[in-house]
């Protein structure tokens, strides 16, 4: 009877390592057919760019370049409670970036974010307030109170909307010198509604600082990059350019109340028939969290508003004028949560289980044979299951400037942990969408230096905003029916 309960517990587990082999085999497919192309497209894209990727690091020195005549930047910066980071980033905007007009939106902040702002300006831009109990209803609606105000300058300086480009900033975030500048030539090709940058993460003066920096700057680049040629780029929230024109053809409020409003608008406008892209010639830097539970809840608010951006898939397909490279690739990337990362998050375990627990049953046992071939088989399923990270490294070397090689390779094979913050944060989102909870918390601010001041903004022209006040008054009124 032991003899054969122990042939039936060694049957069972036969079995499911065979479903667990074939599943992965099917998770690895999946990703190499929807990442692998990317990344090779992407790693093309850059090249035709500037002939080595390593030349984007010179772009933190360079020197500003005033905004093409002809075109009207607007930048957002939406704020609540950012006293910790919005003079630093009022500042690089107006150093850095001549010729821009900036509109801070403070949100019902209860510091003195509006105050910072203002004085940091100096006069040269505008500050439209929010108040309780209309403000703090998310990202979206901050955004579209600011275009309330974009949209009312435009109309009354007689400005063509085609002509208008409006620019998402992050309160942290810093845009290389002369970014707005390069991003407007993207948007001489009319069809071209929206552009997105690269993101780097600052300071990387700690591990998880590092890999985040790694995500942004390796993976998440090069896909974009890759996307460039499908006018598919995924829209972020922080670095983002959409045109004016666009913005109208999706809507009143084309920043809806998702949790990722970013992704939200990048879907509204491909169904509108708008390409939205990428550049080599500039990027935008951003804090980290180093604080795991911070890292955590900022990772779940973003499954959970990719995994529910699932519903606009009806909408993606059924509109016309949509080429069919942009509908595949912005389905795949809507399935890739439930195609990848939650699979694999239980696969990983299974394996790691079998690893410690039953490394004779056949499941990672190597080819028999002679030293040679169980060699070779070793270097395979080290390839199969480092390959992929080891070009990442590889990449990430060369667009960095303050690691060595060791080190990129070394991040590379800690790579499985990491994903762990995926893992659970892509099953607190499932919670969260089966609970139907969606209150969120806005991720919290460290405070930085001071940007030291620098005498390059002689060319920048000033925002004369004699109507911010009146408008940030009537916003206030106003806001409750904007929402």
């Amino acid at each position: 009877m032991i003899y054969l309960d122990a042939r039936r517990k060694v049957s069972v587990v036969t079995s499911l390592d065979a479903i667990v082999r074939s599943v992965a085999l099917i998770i690895f497919v999946i990703t190499m057919a929807y990442n692998g192309p990317l990344v090779v497209m992407g790693v093309l894209f850059a090249r035709r760019a500037d002939g080595s990727l390593g030349k984007q690091l010179a772009l933190e020195d360079g020197p500003p370049v005033v905004v093409p005549a002809g075109w009207s930047v607007f930048v957002l910066v939406p704020c609540l409670n950012e006293a910790k980071v919005i003079a630093n980033t009022v500042h690089c905007l107006l150093n850095s970036q001549p010729g821009v007009r900036v509109i801070v939106v403070d949100d019902g902040s209860d510091d003195d974010t509006a105050d910072l702002a203002e004085a940091t300006g100096a006069g040269r831009i505008a500050v439209v307030q929010r108040t309780l109990p209309e403000a703090r209803r998310g990202k979206g609606a901050a955004l579209n109170a600011g275009l309330r105000y974009i949209r009312s300058r435009v109309e009354n300086e007689g400005l063509e909307p085609g002509r208008v480009l409006v620019c998402v900033l992050d309160a942290d975030g810093r845009m290389t010198p002369g970014a707005v500048a390069c991003v407007t030539e993207l948007f001489e090709q009319a069809e071209v509604g929206g552009a997105q940058l690269a993101v780097r993460i600052r300071g990387r003066d700690n591990v998880a600082l590092r890999f985040q920096d790694i995500e942004f700057w390796a993976l998440s680049a090069l896909s974009q990059f890759g996307r460039v040629a499908m006018g598919a780029v995924s829209m972020g929230g922080n670095g983002q350019f959409t045109r004016l024109s666009a913005l109208d053809d999706v809507g009143e409020r084309p920043w809806s109340d998702s949790l990722t409003e970013d992704l939200d608008l990048g879907i509204s406008l491909a169904v509108e028939g708008w390409t939205v892209t990428s550049t080599m010639g500039a990027f935008v830097s951003q804090q980290g969290l180093s604080d795991a539970r911070r890292l955590l809840r900022q990772r779940t608010r973003w499954f959970q508003g990719h995994m529910s951006a699932m519903v606009r898939l009806p909408e993606l397909w059924s509109a016309s004028g949509i080429r069919l490279t942009v509908r595949a690739e912005l389905t795949g990337y809507l399935f890739m949560p439930y195609l990848i990362t939650l699979p694999w998050s239980v696969i990983q375990q299974y394996l790691l289980i079998r690893l410690v627990c039953g490394p004779n049953s056949g499941l990672f046992d190597l080819a028999t044979g002679p030293v040679w071939v169980q060699v070779l088989s070793g270097m395979g399923l080290y390839a199969l299951t480092f390959g992929c990270f080891l070009v990442w490294a590889l990449m990430y070397w060369r667009r960095t400037g303050d690691q060595p090689l060791g080190k990129s390779v070394a991040y590379l094979h800690a790579q499985p942990i990491w994903m762990y913050i995926a893992f659970i944060a892509a099953w607190r989102a499932v919670w969260r969408i089966l609970s139907r909870r969606r209150g969120w918390n806005k991720t919290e601010r460290v405070e930085e230096n001071p940007v030291a001041a620098t005498s390059r903004n002689a060319a920048i022209s000033p925002f004369i905003s004699s109507t911010a006040g009146e408008y940030a008054s009537s916003a206030k009124a106003e806001s409750a029916a904007d929402l």
